[in-house]
């Protein structure tokens, strides 16, 4: 049975009161089959970035197709570890882990080490624990999107990463991997390119050859673009990508795996946010639509990318300048604008698209609970993976 948005959606209002996500399991293995164009001769990992969708049937099914999961967090750390995942198939990657990771004694984890300061703190427990361990390298084309002239906090240096290097062998740690991360949306494989060949000179300053290297993730997708390019529908070209790869042996020989965390890329087009038009308005300036979820609460990456929408049902006639907005009492609270048939009415659906990466873990509480969560599931059963938020447990945590 092919997979279908409308249809999903369609079954879903029918049972479910508004907002909820919906996440569905056919799109992340859609995605999946997008990426088996970058085989080549060197096996490829992908690791399912726990933060972009911590959704437990989506971590549970993952685990059922052998992958390994990244996580960079010490609530995401206990939640692997609940669900059954293999110590070596947990990567252990973010920043300032010698805060709460010294706490595990479990032997042979994965650990990406982000800090000279964080190295220090943790080979002990490293050597104690057998851990097999990386770098996360800090390169060029690293840089905060909306102020590139900043770097960004992540990862060490070429100076820090010999450093860190260095103390590694001298203490016999089992270190493997070097890992770079660059941003969202990158586009070209060339950004790609340059930063391989910083890790690659750092290589050669440390003398070091790495079994695995971890480019990261980064890949753009369809439905959804940026404020600041609102036209942009370039995509990364996949082909370009596997041509890079193949240059991959030569510049670091002992390589076994390249691994890649692609968050967004998996796991964006696999949700959607179902809204309720209870409200509209006329002013001179726009027609105003209120629905019962928004960005204060749910979408809050609305703020900087415009996403495909649909409406539910399907309206047609002239279309009027429009502003979809939420029901929190904050002018933030705004999905979009946009010129929209004319004729929609109260009771209507809004069904913001891409909403399953990084949208869970920015939602919020303000005014009200969290909202329901439905699952669309391999025989194609939607199931309530998590109830709306009751009053009692909203409030209940103050003393």
């Amino acid at each position: 049975m092919k997979f279908s948005w409308p249809e999903t959606i369609k079954k879903s209002v029918s049972k479910h009161e508004t907002p909820f996500y919906l996440f569905a399991w056919r799109p992340v293995l859609s995605a999946l089959d997008e990426l088996l164009v970058l085989n080549f001769d060197i096996p490829i990992k992908h690791w399912l970035s726990f933060k972009t969708q911590p959704v437990a049937p989506l971590i549970r099914n993952w685990k059922k197709l052998g992958n390994g999961i990244e996580v960079v967090s010490e609530y995401e750390f206990l939640a692997a570890i609940k669900e059954n995942y293999r110590i070596d198939q947990i990567l252990v990657n973010g920043v300032a882990k010698h805060n709460w990771l010294h706490k595990y004694d479990l032997e042979g984890i994965r650990v990406h080490f982000d800090s000279i300061t964080e190295t220090n703190k943790l080979l002990s427990k490293a050597l104690k624990n057998s851990w097999r361990v990386g770098l996360r390298c800090h390169v060029s084309e690293e840089f905060d999107p909306d102020e590139p002239e900043y770097g960004g906090q992540f990862g060490m240096t070429i100076e820090e990463s010999i450093q860190a290097i260095s103390l590694l062998k001298k203490s016999k740690a089992n270190i493997e991997s070097l890992h770079f991360h660059l941003r969202s949306n990158v586009r070209s494989w060339d950004s790609y390119n340059l930063s391989i060949n910083e890790v690659k000179n750092i290589c050669e300053k440390a003398d070091f050859s790495p079994t695995y290297l971890d480019i990261g993730g980064g890949f753009p997708v369809s439905g959804e673009s940026t404020t600041d390019e609102p036209n942009s529908t370039k995509l990364l070209d996949l082909a370009d990508v596997r041509q890079g790869l193949l240059e991959l042996r030569q510049k670091f020989p002992n390589l076994k795996e390249v691994w890649f965390e692609n968050g967004r890329f998996i796991t964006s087009r696999s949700g959607v946010l179902v809204l309720k038009i209870i409200d509209l308005k006329i002013r001179e300036d726009s027609r105003y639509l209120i629905c019962d979820g928004g960005r204060t609460n749910h979408a809050l990456v609305s703020d900087w990318e415009i996403h495909d929408f649909i409406m539910f049902p399907e309206r047609g006639g002239q279309k009027i300048h429009t502003t979809v907005c939420g029901p929190t009492c904050m002018a933030f609270d705004r999905l979009l604008r946009a010129d929209l048939p004319e004729d929609i009415q109260i009771g209507d659906y809004f069904i913001w698209m891409n909403a399953g990466a990084y949208h869970l873990p920015w939602e919020t509480r303000f005014s009200k609970g969290l909202c329901k969560v439905l699952w669309f599931d391999e025989n194609n059963e939607i199931t309530i993976a998590r109830n709306e938020e009751e009053f009692i447990n909203w409030w209940q945590y103050w003393l």
